[in-house]
C-alpha cells in the first residue's frame, strides 16, 4: 500500500507574512520518501509531526529536493546523517549557496510590504546557515521514483523539479496557491519566462490534487 502524507510546518517573518511549508511523505513497500524537508529551525517540529503519523527519520529512505532554496533544503543532511537516505536531485540544479538579491521596489510590486519587513526578511533568509546537501542521484526528469514521475520544470530555478504520480501533483515552488493557484513571485525566480511556461505546463495536467509547497 502508498500512502501519501503532507506534514506542514510555519515560516514566519515572510516580508510580513507566514509561509506555509508543506512537507510531502510517501510510505510504499520500498520504504518512506521525502520531497522538500523546510528549514533547519524547523527540524525538531519536522521530527514531531513524523512520529505523529507513526514515521521517523530512520524510516526515511529517499529524500527528493525540488530545487536548492534553503527552505526546502535545509534538513536535507541532517535527515540523511540519521537515516542514511539517499538525496535526489535534478542535474541542472546548483547548490552552492549564494545570497538573494532582490530590491525593496520589485518584491513589494507584486507582494506589498514595508521596506522594514523588507529588510528583515532580506536579511534573515541570506543569513540561514545549513549544510548543503551531496546530491547521490542526479536526475533528468521522465525517471520514476516512489510511484511519482519526475518532471523538470524550470524557470524558478534551472533545476526545478515537479512530481506527478496521476493524481497528485507536487509542484515544489513552480505552483503557489493563495486564493487560487499562481505562479511563483517573479522576484525570486531564475527565468520568469520559464517559470510561467513550466506553471502552464502543470496546471494543465489532469491532476486530482495539487500539493504546493507553499500555500
Amino acid at each position: 500500500m502508498r500512502i501519501l502524507q503532507v506534514i506542514k510546518l510555519k515560516e514566519k517573518g515572510f516580508f510580513g507574512r507566514e509561509l506555509m511549508h508543506n512537507v510531502v511523505v510517501v510510505t510504499d513497500e520500498d520504504g518512506t520518501t521525502m520531497v522538500d524537508t523546510s528549514l533547519p529551525e524547523n527540524f525538531d517540529l519536522l521530527v514531531r509531526r513524523l512520529k505523529e503519523i507513526n514515521l521517523s527519520l530512520e524510516d526515511v529512505s529517499k529524500i527528493i529536493l525540488t530545487h536548492s532554496h534553503p527552505d526546502h533544503i535545509g534538513n536535507a543532511e541532517e535527515i540523511r546523517r540519521t537515516s542514511h537516505a539517499k538525496i535526489y536531485a535534478h542535474k541542472e540544479e546548483n547548490f552552492v549557496p549564494h545570497d538573494f538579491n532582490l530590491s525593496y521596489e520589485e518584491v513589494n510590486k507584486e507582494m506589498p510590504v514595508s521596506r522594514e519587513e523588507f529588510y528583515h526578511t532580506l536579511s534573515r533568509i541570506n543569513q540561514i546557515k545549513l549544510e548543503v546537501p551531496r546530491i547521490d542521484v542526479k536526475l533528468r526528469g521522465g525517471e520514476e521514483i516512489s510511484g511519482f514521475k519526475v518532471l523538470h520544470t524550470p524557470g524558478h530555478t534551472p533545476g526545478h523539479i515537479a512530481l506527478f504520480d496521476g493524481e497528485n501533483l507536487v509542484t515544489g515552488d513552480a505552483v503557489r496557491a493563495d486564493g487560487g493557484l499562481l505562479p511563483p513571485l517573479s522576484f525570486f525566480n531564475w527565468n520568469n519566462e520559464m517559470a510561467l511556461k513550466s506553471f502552464s505546463f502543470l496546471t494543465s495536467l489532469p491532476y486530482k490534487r495539487v500539493i504546493p509547497y507553499h500555500g
